[in-house]
């Protein structure tokens, strides 16, 4: 019986290793799905691409998108983002939430921007231009500080 059921965990363990085999094949971005495509269009059409890439997972397929001034842009499967790092310059403030871009802009952080955004579903994290880490809840509400 243990045999049985080693076998079988040693199958399942291949099967998942073959579908999700950490193997990022680069892609066009074309080959994006349309909210991808939708977001990047909108917010950095000015940019250079550097190389896009597809990560197969068990179930789907993330994407990272690098330009050339080295801007990453992370997707979801769905197509929707996940995160944005900018290393030279602001994130674009049309995809900073109100809330998130008040509280930064107010006399908490003067002079500072947001150069990272990540967001998931339960909290939304910003890195400032300072290396300051800030982690908000879904309401926008600050639940802690990462230096």
């Amino acid at each position: 019986m243990k045999k049985l059921l080693f076998a079988v965990v040693l199958l399942c363990a291949g099967i998942a290793s073959a579908q999700a085999d950490g193997r990022e094949r680069p892609i066009e971005l074309n080959q994006l799905p349309a909210k991808a495509q939708e977001f990047l269009a909108a917010h950095f059409k000015e940019l250079t691409l550097a190389f896009a890439v597809e990560d197969p997972k068990f179930v789907g397929s993330e994407y990272e998108v690098t330009y050339t001034d080295r801007t990453e842009v992370d997707f979801r499967t769905d197509g929707e983002w996940s995160s944005v790092e900018c290393r030279y310059n602001a994130v674009p403030a049309s995809i900073v939430p109100k809330p998130i871009a008040d509280f930064v802009a107010g006399s908490n952080y003067p002079g500072q921007y947001v150069r990272k955004i990540e967001r998931n579903a339960y909290t939304w994290e910003v890195e400032l231009s300072n290396g300051l880490e800030i982690k908000f809840d879904t309401k926008f509400n600050v639940i802690g500080y990462d230096d």
